[in-house]
C-alpha cells in the first residue's frame, strides 16, 4: 500500500483515533472540524439564532487553544491529522504518564530550540514508539527515568534524535566524486599482458575513492589483503596459489593429528569458543542458512586451522564476524584462510590476546586525532568520567565496522582502509568521521558517558555510509595539509614515501613535540624551546 498521504499513513499503522475522540495539543492545536456545507451555507445566510451561533464560536476557541473535552467533539469527532518536517526537527521526546508506556505526551524540538507539544490521553504513543524505531532518519537515544515537570519523575522518558548527515563540499576531498567504482574494464587497464599490476598506486587509490565491483572482489582481495605482490604474473601467482593450497593442507592435517603448539586445555577453550561461535555468525545470510550447512563446517576449519598456524593469537572471539564476509567473497576454503591470515594481520588482534598493544596504539591515535579535528567533541568527553577511554570505538575497531554497517557497506570500508592510500590507519579517519557526523547531539546535550554508549550503539545499522566515508577522506586531506602536526601522531601517514603522501604536490607539515612521553626519554622532534 502506497502510503503518499498523512490520512493513508495514518490508517496504515493503525493510528486513526475511533469516532468521538479528538486530541487536543496545549502547544501545536489541531485544525478545527471543518464544517459541513449545509452549516456553512446557513452560517453565511445566518440562519442560526444568535444562541446557536454563540455556543458554536465558544467551542471553536476552545478547540483552537486546546481546551476542549475529548469527548465533547460537536461533529462526532475523527482522527487530527498531524505533519512535520523532519529536516526542520532536532529531537523527538516521548514521556510515558503510564506504566504501559501508550499514554503521555511527544515533544518535539525543532533547530531553533521552539517545542511543540502533543498529548495523547487515549494510548497510541506506544505504537508511535515502534514506527520511530524503525525509521532511519531517527534513532533511539535513551529510555530512562526523568524528571521533567510535565509527569512523575517515576515514569519514563524516550528519546529520538533526527538524523539528517550532510557535509559541504568544502568538508570533502578535492579529488571527490572523480572516482567510479572499480570494475572489471577498469583493472584489466592496470595489467599488462603478463597479468602484472605496474601502476599499483593509480589503482589503490581509485579504490580508496570508488571501492570495488561486487563481481571483481573475489579477484581483488587477495592483493589487498598480501596474498599475491602487486606485480606478480599470471603464472606466478598460480604457483602461489597451488603453494598455499598444499601448505594449508598440511596445516590441516597436523591439527587433525594433534601436533599443536598450545596446551591441552587451552585447545579445548579454542575449540568451544569457535563451535559456539560458528553456529551464530551471520545466519540470517543465505550464505550459512540451514542445518548441515557446509558453509558452516568451512568456517569452523578455517577458524581452528588458524589457531593452530598462528598459535600465539589463537582464536579471539569476533574472528568469525571478519571470517564470514572473507568467506562469503572467496567461497574456496583455501582461499578465505589465507585472505583471511592477512586481514588478521592488518587487524588489532596481532597482539591483543595478551597484552591489547595494537587497540591500545590505535586507542591512543583516536584520542589525539579527536583532540585535534574535532575539539568540541574532545572537550565533552574530558569532562565525563573515563570518557577519553573511548569505549564506544571498541567494537568499531575490532570488528571493523562489520556491526556498525550493513554487509556490502562494511566491505566498502574495508577496500578503502586495505587500499593503504596515503595511511595504514584510514580506519581512524573512519572512526573520527563517525563522531564528526554524528556526535553533534553528544555536545549539545551533554549527554553523560553512559548515555554517550548508548547513542553510539543505537547508530548500528543506520548510519549513512556514503558520508561517513566522503567525511573521513576529506579529514585525511585536512590532516595531511596542516602546517603542525602532533608528534603524537607522527607515524600515523606514509610520510616518506614519495607520492605516498600528497600526488599533487604538497608539503610534509611540520611535526612538533607534544610534551606528554610516559614512554620515553626524549622526543626526536623535541627542539631547544621544548627543553
Amino acid at each position: 500500500m502506497e502510503k503518499s498521504t498523512p490520512e493513508e499513513f495514518a490508517r496504515w499503522h493503525d493510528m486513526v483515533l475511533p469516532d468521538g475522540v479528538v486530541t487536543s495539543t496545549g502547544s501545536y492545536p489541531p485544525p478545527p472540524p471543518a464544517e459541513s456545507p449545509d452549516e456553512e451555507s446557513a452560517q453565511q445566510n445566518t440562519i442560526l439564532n444568535p444562541e446557536e451561533q454563540q455556543s458554536k464560536q465558544s467551542k471553536k476557541r476552545q478547540l483552537e487553544n486546546g481546551q476542549l473535552n475529548n469527548n465533547t467533539s460537536s461533529n462526532g469527532g475523527g482522527a487530527c491529522l498531524f505533519s512535520v518536517d523532519l529536516g526542520q526537527m532536532r529531537s523527538f521526546r516521548l514521556f510515558y504518564s503510564n506504566q504501559e508506556c501508550t499514554c503521555g505526551q511527544l515533544v518535539i524540538a525543532s533547530l531553533n530550540a521552539r517545542y511543540k507539544i502533543l498529548h495523547f490521553h487515549n494510548g497510541g504513543l506506544d505504537k508511535l514508539s515502534q514506527i520511530l524505531e524503525q525509521w532511519n532518519a531517527v534513532r533511539a537515544k535513551s529510555k530512562k527515568g526523568n524528571d521533567s515537570p510535565l509527569i512523575s519523575t517515576s515514569l519514563q522518558c524516550h528519546q529520538f534524535a533526527v538524523l539528517k548527515p550532510q557535509i559541504s563540499k568544502s568538508e570533502q576531498h578535492p579529488e571527490e566524486g572523480l572516482y567510479e567504482k572499480v570494475a572489471w574494464d577498469f583493472w584489466r587497464s592496470c595489467t599488462n599482458p603478463d597479468g602484472q599490476i605496474e601502476d599499483d598506486l593509480s589503482l589503490r587509490k581509485a579504490i580508496f575513492f570508488g571501492g570495488l565491483d561486487q563481481t571483481l572482489r573475489k579477484e581483488a582481495w587477495p592483493f589487498l589483503l598480501n596474498v599475491y605482490p602487486w606485480n606478480s604474473t599470471f603464472e606466478q601467482r598460480d604457483q602461489i596459489r597451488n603453494d598455499l593450497f598444499l601448505e594449508y593442507q598440511n596445516i590441516r592435517k597436523k591439527r587433525l593429528k594433534g601436533a599443536l603448539k598450545m596446551g591441552a586445555k587451552a585447545w579445548t577453550y579454542v575449540e568451544t569458543t569457535v563451535a559456539k561461535d560458528v553456529v551464530r555468525t551471520d545466519r540470517k545470510n543465505p550464505f550459512f542458512t540451514g542445518e548441515n550447512n557446509p558453509n558452516l563446517e568451512k568456517m569452523r576449519n578455517i577458524l581452528l586451522n588458524y589457531a593452530a598456524f598462528c598459535p600465539q593469537i589463537g582464536y579471539v572471539q569476533g574472528m568469525s564476524d571478519l571470517l564470514a564476509a572473507v568467506l562469503i567473497v572467496l567461497n574456496e576454503e583455501s582461499d578465505a584462510f589465507w585472505c583471511f591470515a592477512g586481514l588478521i594481520q592488518r587487524s588489532i588482534f596481532v597482539e591483543a590476546p595478551k597484552n591489547d598493544t595494537n587497540m591500545k596504539l590505535n586507542i591512543e591515535y583516536l584520542r589525539y586525532l579527536i583532540k585535534l579535528m574535532s575539539p568540541t567533541f574532545y572537550d565533552h568527553l574530558a569532562t565525563c568520567q573515563d570518557g577519553l577511554d573511548l569505549l564506544f570505538v571498541h567494537r568499531w575497531i575490532l570488528l571493523c565496522f562489520k556491526r556498525e554497517f550493513v554487509a556490502d557497506d562494511a566491505m566498502r570500508i574495508w577496500e578503502s582502509c586495505w587500499s593503504n592510500y596515503q595511511t595504514s590507519y584510514f580506519h581512524l579517519f573512519v572512526c573520527l568521521a563517525i563522531v564528526s557526523v554524528y556526535g553533534e547531539d553528544v555536545v549539545q546535550q551533554k549527554l553523560p558517558y553512559d548515555e554517550i554508549l548508548l547513542y553510539f550503539s543505537s547508530l548500528a545499522m543506520h548510519m549513512n555510509v556514503d558520508v561517513v566515508l566522503r567525511k573521513a577522506r576529506g579529514l585525511l586531506y585536512r590532516f595531511e595539509r596542516r602546517d603542525k602536526i602532533p608528534c603524537t601522531l607522527a607515524n600515523v601517514c606514509q610520510w616518506q614515501r614519495t607520492g605516498m603522501w600528497d600526488g599533487t604536490g604538497g608539503q610534509q607539515p611540520e611535526i612538533e613535540c607534544a610534551g606528554n612521553h610516559e614512554d620515553m626519554d626524549a622526543c626526536p622532534y623535541m627542539t631547544t624551546n621544548d627543553i
